[in-house]
This record gives structure tokens, C-alpha cells and sequence, in this order.
């Protein structure tokens, strides 16, 4: 079994130390070493009992086939390397660690076509070479990726932007409507439903909206703003202020409701397999349907997504909810006639 990456730097602390012929390490010297490496990465002290796990890992043919060899004052036990040019860091890779090394490669090159990403396609061309890898003609794991998003070519000089804390006047368009030109004070890049986002600051709208949400594929161009300071961002933690919602669209002054489903099968299986949002619960089940209830802040994303469950679903609560998809789906019916 591979080790993970905690016992990885474990290991390595240990290398380094029967490597060392200078002096003789024992148990407590072992420990002592590795929680002072490690502690700082991990928050976490080792135990003598780990340690010796871990000496036997590194002996086992799974692991190193390390020579260590131990060695005694008196009662107690000192641990070193027969061969003193051996060390797991010279170790070629196994059958099984190249296949890995594949697969990231593969995962790594769903990133191919993002601006800024060129030095990835150059690092999976030289590791395919040195490696030979590559003559599978599909990855183990594949992403959704869409390659024709409008608006990408903006990507990298906005994440530039956001590094390097540039405030920008972006010339943004609604459909139908002209180009507005708008003050962001950029912070993150954001993904959501395979569309990329760009979240911000708008000074003229921070009174009412903390962040601001603006799709790539609506912005025209962009400039920096010149002789305007960049303001940080002091607000709630990015995850738990879009934790309350389906989707980039965060209504601040709504409050958050809670939502009952009544749920069919085999939908309910799907959704409950996939939840659509992470307090999402099951609160009765039976072989009919599932009651499902979740506690979030209502906007169109979590609307849309709901339709796609409506023809096997039923909305306990609340009213407002219900009311709002029978409107929608009042529409649908009158597009399709």
C-alpha cells in the first residue's frame, strides 16, 4: 500500500537520519527529529509506535526494501543504513507509481486551453517523453471541459489582476443592453455549472452587494484603473458566504430558508447520491419517496436546478418556492405548445 503523503515526510525525515554516519540515532532521537520536521506541516506528534511502523514499511519490499540495520549500546537500540549511498530518494518508480504519474499527467491536462497554463502542456510533453507515457488514447479520468467558452481569453490577465491587486474598469454587457463600464476591485475567479465567474468589489454597489458576480462571456474588455487604491476584501470567508446558495448569486438581504422536497424514485436516489446543496438532509424516507430538507438562501441557480426534478417531486415548503416554479413552469408549457 502506498504511503500516504503524512508518512511520506516521515519517512524522509528518517532517511536523512540513517543516512547520517556523524551519529547514532535512537528511538527517542527518531521521534524527537521527526515531530520537529513535521509538526510545523501537520499539527501532529508521532509516536514511538508510529515510528517503528514505520521503520518496518521502509524494510518491507512494498516500501523501500531499506536496509536498516540496528545496532546496540548497552539495552538500548541505535538504526542505521548498511549502505551508506542508499536512500528512498534514489528509489526508481514501481509499475504502479508510473501508472499514477499517468493519470495526474491526464488530470493535469484538463487544464490545457487555460490561458496561463501553457507551462503545464510543456511539463506533460517532457514527462510523457521521459516517462513514456501517453499511449493510451483516453485518460482514466475525464472532467467536463468547455473549450468555446466565450470570454476565456480574459482569464489570465484577470487572474493576473487579482495577484497583483489591480483595481480594473471592466466594460461589461447584460444581453440586449449596452456596455456598462464598472469599477471592480477583483478577488477571485470563480467556477460554477462548467461558466467562470469573476468575483468582485463594486464601490457603487457595496452599500447593497458585498461582492459582485460577473461572467467571463458578459465582459467586453477590460483596463486597469489607474491612481484608484485597490480595497482588500474584510468580509466572510468566500466558501461559507457562497455555502449559502446554488450557484455565485448571493442575495444578502434574504435570509436563509428552510426547504422541504418530497422526492419519488428514482430521482430520489439521484439526488440524494448527489446533493444540491451541503446542508442538504434526509429527514424521512420510505419505498415511495424521500422527504429531503435543506436550509439555504432561495436564487434562480437553485431554481433551475430544481425544475430538472419537478416532474417526480413535490414542494412542501416554503409557499413562495412552490408558487415561483409553477410560474416557471407555467412558461415552459407555453413555449412548448
Amino acid at each position: 500500500m502506498p504511503a500516504t503523503k503524512n508518512a511520506f515526510e516521515r519517512h524522509k525525515v528518517l532517511d536523512r537520519c540513517f543516512r547520517d554516519r556523524s551519529k547514532r540515532y535512537f528511538m527517542d532521537d527518531l521521534i524527537d527529529i521527526v515531530n520537529k520536521d513535521t509538526y510545523y506541516y501537520y499539527g501532529t506528534e508521532v509516536s514511538d509506535r508510529t515510528i517503528r511502523k514505520d521503520i518496518s514499511y521502509m524494510m518491507d519490499s512494498e516500501g523501500y526494501s531499506a536496509p536498516i540495520k540496528k545496532g546496540m549500546v548497552g539495552h538500548k537500540a541505535y538504526y542505521y543504513y548498511s549502505d551508506p549511498d542508499f536512500s528512498i530518494m534514489n528509489m526508481p518508480l514501481t509499475q504502479e507509481d508510473m501508472g499514477r504519474l499517468e493519470e495526474m499527467i491526464r488530470m493535469l491536462g484538463r487544464l490545457k486551453g487555460l490561458p496561463n497554463y501553457l507551462w503545464i502542456e510543456e511539463t506533460l510533453t517532457r514527462l510523457e517523453d521521459t516517462f513514456h507515457l501517453g499511449e493510451r488514447p483516453y485518460g482514466i479520468v475525464a472532467f467536463d471541459h468547455n473549450p468555446y467558452l466565450r470570454g476565456m481569453k480574459h482569464f489570465e490577465p484577470l487572474m493576473d489582476a487579482i495577484m497583483n491587486q489591480k483595481v480594473l474598469y471592466v466594460y461589461y454587457y447584460k444581453y440586449r443592453k449596452t456596455t456598462k463600464k464598472r469599477e471592480i476591485h477583483p478577488y477571485q475567479l470563480r467556477q460554477f455549472n462548467n461558466r467562470w465567474f469573476l468575483i468582485g468589489m463594486e464601490p457603487d454597489m457595496a452599500d447593497k452587494l458585498p461582492l459582485v458576480n460577473l461572467p467571463l462571456d458578459r465582459i467586453d474588455k477590460f483596463e486597469k484603473a489607474k491612481d484608484v487604491v485597490y480595497q482588500t476584501y474584510q468580509g466572510m470567508n468566500f466558501d461559507e458566504y457562497f455555502g449559502q446558495v446554488v450557484g455565485v448569486s448571493v442575495n444578502i438581504k434574504a435570509k436563509k430558508e428552510k426547504v422541504v422536497l418530497k422526492v419519488g424514485y428514482p430521482d430520489a436516489e439521484y439526488m440524494i447520491s448527489k446533493p444540491m446543496h451541503s446542508s442538504q438532509k434526509i429527514i424521512e424516507q420510505n419505498e415511495n419517496y424521500v422527504l429531503i430538507e435543506m436550509s439555504l438562501i432561495l436564487n434562480y441557480e437553485f431554481e433551475t436546478a430544481l425544475l430538472g426534478f419537478m416532474n417526480n417531486c413535490q414542494i412542501v415548503e416554503p409557499k413562495s418556492l412552490r408558487n415561483k416554479i409553477r410560474n416557471r413552469a407555467e412558461e415552459i408549457v407555453k413555449n412548448c405548445k
